[in-house]
C-alpha cells in the first residue's frame, strides 16, 4: 500500500484557503460582528428619536416612543454577538486539530559558524567580510570547509541568511545615475536606500570582524558614526536626483499636465529622502541581526503513519456537522438584519410625520410650543390663584367697572398670559354672547406679542345689536 502525507489529507479535509471552511467562517464572524454593531446602531438611534420626540411634546402633548428599536436592537446585537463567538469558538477548534494532526518539530542543535548547517528553504550563503563572493547560488555541502587563508569572521556570524537579509552593498563613491527623473519610481529608490544601508552594515560588519566583536555590539559602540553615514548616504542619492527633478519641474511649466507630473514626482522623492533615516537604521539593524543570528533549519522529515493512522486521519460526520458553516443561519442573519434596517427607517418617518402634523399655524391649545412651558411661570400662576388655564394660556376676567362699551353692544376684557417660552406672536380670544343661558353670538380680539414676561390686557367687543346678559370665555388661539 502507497504511503500517504496525512498532514495533506488533514489541509484538505479542512479546505484552508480562500474558498474553504475557515474561509467560509472567517466571513461568517465579520458578518456577525458586523450586523452586532448594526443593532447597536438600531437601539441608539431609537432612544435618540424617543428622547428628541418627547423634548418637543408638549405638556399635554403626546409623543412617540420607538420601542421596537431600544427592545429588539439589542436583543439582535446579543444574539450575533453569540454567534461570532459561537463562529470564532469552531474557527479555533479546527484551527488547533490541524495542528495537533501534524508531527512536532524536533530540537535540532545549531553548528558552529565554521561548518555550515544544513541550509533551510529560501537561505544563501552569506560570506563574511574578507572572504570571497561565491557564484550566484552557490551552496556549502557538509563536508566544505573554509580556506585557512581567509580572516576569521566577526563573533557569532552564520554563513547561511535568508536571502532577502543578505547584504547587498551600494558603492556610494561613484556617481550615482538614476536616469531621467520621470523613469525614477518609488521602489527603486527603496531598493537604492536599502543597498546604501546595506554598505553602512557591511562596514560595522569589518570593523567588527578586525576586532573579533559582535557586529551588534560594534553598532552600538558606532551609533553617532552609522548617523553621520546614513547622511552622507543620503546626499549623495537625494541631492543630484532633486537637482534634476527641480530642473524638470521649471521646464515643464508650459504645459500643466506635465508640470502637474513633475511636482507629483517631486514630492515623491521628497517623502523618500525624508523616510531615509529611519529607513536605512532599520536595514542595518535587520541586516546584521540576521548575519549573527543561528541558521534556521528546517525539522527532520517525520517519519511516515501507518495506514491504520491514515485511515483515522479524515474528520468524522460529527465534526464535519460541527465546523460546516450553517447556510441556513446566514440566510436568517441577512433577513433580520435588514427587518431591523426597515424597523428604524420606518420609525424615522414615523416620528418625523407625528412631528411635523402636532405643527399647525394655528389651533385651539396653540400648538406652537416648541419650547415648552417656563416652569416658575406657572408656579407664579397657580401661587396667585385667579388665573385659569386654557390650553397654553392663563385668563383672568377684568372687573367690568374698569372698561367702557360702545352703546347697543355688549364687551369685556380678560388678562392673557402664556408660560410657553417661546411666547405667541398673535393670540386671539374668543368668548360666547349668553342670553337667557343660551348662545347668541360670539366676538373676538387679537393682541400681539404675547410673551411669558408679562402679561396683556385684552378688549372684546361684540357687535352692534347683540346684547348678551352673560359672557364666558370660549377658547383663545396662537399664530407664530
Amino acid at each position: 500500500m502507497a504511503q500517504v502525507d496525512h498532514t495533506a489529507l488533514v489541509e484538505r479535509e479542512y479546505m484552508v484557503g480562500d474558498n474553504g471552511v475557515i474561509a467560509g467562517l472567517e466571513r461568517a464572524a465579520r458578518r456577525f460582528a458586523l450586523w452586532a454593531w448594526i443593532n447597536v446602531g438600531i437601539a441608539v438611534a431609537g432612544g435618540f428619536l424617543t428622547l428628541a420626540s418627547y423634548n418637543t411634546a408638549s405638556l399635554s402633548g403626546s409623543y412617540v416612543a420607538l420601542k421596537g428599536a431600544i427592545v429588539l436592537g439589542p436583543v439582535f446585537a446579543v444574539i450575533n454577538v453569540v454567534r461570532y463567538l459561537r463562529t470564532r469558538s469552531k474557527i479555533n477548534s479546527i484551527k488547533t486539530a490541524a495542528r495537533g494532526t501534524r508531527p512536532a518539530a524536533q530540537n535540532v542543535p545549531t553548528r558552529a559558524a565554521a561548518g555550515p548547517a544544513p541550509q533551510a528553504s529560501g537561505q544563501v550563503f552569506n560570506p563574511p567580510p574578507g572572504w570571497p563572493r561565491m557564484p550566484e547560488g552557490w551552496r556549502p555541502t557538509l563536508d566544505w570547509k573554509p580556506d585557512l587563508s581567509w580572516p576569521a569572521p566577526p563573533k557569532g556570524w552564520s554563513l547561511l541568511v535568508g536571502s532577502e537579509l543578505l547584504m547587498s552593498p551600494l558603492d556610494l563613491s561613484d556617481d550615482l545615475d538614476f536616469g531621467p527623473p520621470a523613469q525614477v519610481t518609488k521602489k527603486r529608490l527603496n531598493e537604492a536606500a536599502d543597498h546604501a544601508a546595506d554598505a553602512i552594515a557591511w562596514q560595522i560588519c569589518r570593523v567588527a570582524g578586525e576586532s573579533t566583536e559582535n557586529p551588534l555590539m560594534t553598532l552600538s559602540k558606532l551609533d553617532d558614526h552609522v548617523q553621520t553615514a546614513t547622511e552622507k548616504a543620503q546626499d549623495r542619492i537625494f541631492t543630484k536626483l532633486l537637482a534634476e527633478t527641480n530642473a524638470w519641474v521649471q521646464e515643464s511649466q508650459a504645459n500643466i499636465h506635465e508640470w502637474e507630473a513633475a511636482l507629483q514626482h517631486a514630492r515623491m522623492i521628497l517623502e523618500r529622502r525624508d523616510a531615509f533615516a529611519a529607513r536605512s537604521r532599520q536595514r542595518i539593524k535587520a541586516v546584521i541581526s540576521a548575519a549573527v543570528a543561528p541558521p534556521r533549519q528546517d525539522p527532520p522529515p517525520a517519519p511516515r503513519p501507518a495506514p491504520e493512522f491514515i485511515r483515522t486521519v479524515p474528520l468524522s460526520q460529527e465534526t464535519r456537522a460541527k465546523v460546516k458553516p450553517d447556510q441556513t443561519l446566514k440566510r436568517r442573519d441577512r433577513i433580520l438584519g435588514w427587518v431591523a434596517l426597515g424597523i428604524l427607517a420606518v420609525s424615522g418617518i414615523v416620528v418625523f410625520g407625528v412631528q411635523a402634523g402636532f405643527t399647525p399655524s394655528s389651533s385651539a391649545a396653540s400648538p406652537s410650543m416648541e419650547d415648552g412651558f417656563d416652569p416658575a411661570v406657572v408656579k407664579n400662576l397657580e401661587r396667585q390663584g385667579d388665573w385659569a388655564q386654557s390650553g397654553s394660556f392663563y385668563m383672568k376676567w377684568v372687573p367690568d367697572d374698569q372698561y367702557s362699551c360702545t352703546s347697543g353692544a355688549a364687551c369685556t376684557e380678560i388678562w392673557l398670559w402664556t408660560p410657553l417660552y417661546g411666547g405667541c406672536k398673535s393670540a386671539e380670544a374668543m368668548v360666547d354672547l349668553l342670553q337667557d343661558g343660551k348662545a347668541i353670538g360670539t366676538a373676538r380680539s387679537t393682541v400681539n406679542n404675547l410673551t411669558r414676561d408679562s402679561p396683556k390686557r385684552v378688549h372684546i367687543q361684540a357687535a352692534s345689536g347683540l346684547k348678551p346678559d352673560q359672557v364666558q370665555i370660549n377658547h383663545v388661539s396662537c399664530s407664530n
